[in-house]
């Protein structure tokens, strides 16, 4: 919320290409001990191929009777004959031309969790050895894509295309697809589908998308989750990260709403869409506990929309935000409080408090948006010279009285084009 007119604050007056404008797992993390409330160091990840495979070479086309141009492009040799199905027009497929597979993805080989059956859930997946924050839990490509401006038809058609696109699939593809859980509605495929697809935003041109990612979709709902997830639509992969210590033996969740709404309405809401009643820790605490939350929530919200709306607040005000991330244990949103803490003393000149909730911004903001997220690559600028960013003293030198006046409050993409020149051989997003 309101994170891009914060990152209008982040970029830089006068800028010369940096390798450190690239964040990557592994480089240039450790500008902070590793102590309580400070952040920690990602793993390197294997390198990426000189010249990875074109992940989509083998594509196929079929045709469906759709009167709206929407056709199944299906591929069973896609990431190592996972498949693929993607429900899409001819003119928009062209842009999965040029994907390409990130390393140690689809790697079932050595889970750090196994899936059993829990009471009152049915199946989920239980952590067996102690996952630190930031270890990843799944990389996984998707089994379907479906075009989210295809569902503007009608039912008989966009149906139809769905089944066909199960029915592309390779044989245990398609039966992971099955043996997901399913609502009881007319069509069994569109009964899948609807419960277990993530959002996935493909382009800057608004290109959105369901994905199915079985093993992803088979991970419980928390009000307060463990883990994370964000796709990166470079690669098609989906990642799943820890986002605090997992010990073993517990549940590893992550959430299916925006888990600041009240209890009263993430139970409704959960109920309606999903047919539970939520009796996670947060929504079994007892009434007077439950009202105290839904205030401390309502604060957090309000004070996000003071930021969000472009006012200019004070570093103290920010770490009130904070402190209200905290106590509601909102892990992966604290993201965003950080960063106002992060500009807010940016903007006050003071190095230190603002390296501080910087680091923790970018680390946490890359477990929820992904290494190359717009926000990811303004924080990493920010951590790397915070004296040389906008922000710095602007609170002092009277610029601007919004946040959203520096650059009109946008993002200046141009800044980052020598950034990306070297990203075709940077793929994996851990």
């Amino acid at each position: 919320m309101g994170l891009l007119c914060l990152a209008s604050l982040l970029l830089v007056s006068t800028l010369t290409p940096s390798s450190s404008a690239k964040v990557f797992p592994g480089e240039d993390m450790n500008y902070l001990g590793q102590r309580p409330q400070q952040p920690l160091i990602f793993a390197d990840e294997p390198s990426v191929a000189a010249k990875p495979p074109k992940a989509l070479q083998t594509f196929s086309s079929n045709s469906s009777q759709s009167s709206h141009d929407y056709h199944v492009y299906s591929s069973r040799d896609f990431a190592g004959g996972r498949g693929i199905s993607i429900v899409t027009t001819e003119e928009r497929i062209k842009k999965f031309q040029d994907v390409t597979l990130a390393p140690g993805i689809n790697d079932n080989s050595s889970p750090p969790f196994l899936e059993q059956d829990i009471p009152g859930k049915g199946r989920g997946i239980i952590a067996t050895k102690l996952l630190h924050r930031g270890d990843r839990i799944f990389a996984h490509t998707p089994l379907l894509m479906i075009d989210a401006d295809v569902f503007d038809g009608a039912e008989f058609e966009w149906s139809a295309l769905e089944e066909e696109a199960v029915n592309n699939l390779p044989a245990e593809s398609r039966k992971m697809f099955w043996e997901l859980f399913g609502q009881p509605v007319l069509h069994p495929v569109s009964g899948r589908i609807d419960p277990n697809a993530f959002d996935l935003d493909m382009s800057d041109d608004g290109d959105s998308y369901y994905g199915v990612f079985p093993e992803t979709a088979r991970m419980n709902h928390d009000c307060r989750p463990n883990a994370a997830y964000y796709f990166d639509n470079n690669t098609l992969t989906h990642y799943v990260h820890a986002i605090t210590d997992i010990p073993p033996g517990a549940e590893i969740s992550i959430t299916y709403i925006d888990i600041s709404m009240p209890r009263k309405k993430r139970v409704a809401k959960l109920l309606k869409t999903w047919g539970f009643n939520c009796s996670c820790s947060q929504c079994s605490l007892p009434s007077e506990f439950s009202r105290a939350s839904d205030q401390r929530l309502d604060q957090l919200v309000k004070l996000s929309g003071r930021f969000e709306d472009g006012l200019l607040m004070s570093a103290p005000t920010a770490e009130r935000l904070v402190s209200l991330f905290h106590q509601e244990r909102m892990h992966s949103p604290a993201a965003e409080a950080y960063t106002y803490a992060a500009v807010s003393y940016c903007m006050e000149g003071k190095y230190t408090e603002t390296l501080k909730w910087a680091t923790l911004a970018l680390e946490f903001s890359m477990l929820d948006s992904g290494p190359h997220s717009p926000i990811v690559k303004m924080l990493a600028k920010l951590v790397g010279d915070p004296e040389k960013q906008d922000c710095w003293l602007a609170g002092l030198k009277g610029i601007g009285q919004e946040f959203g006046n520096i650059h009109g409050g946008k993002v200046d993409d141009d800044d980052d084009d020598d950034d990306d020149d070297d990203d075709d051989d940077d793929d994996d997003d851990e």
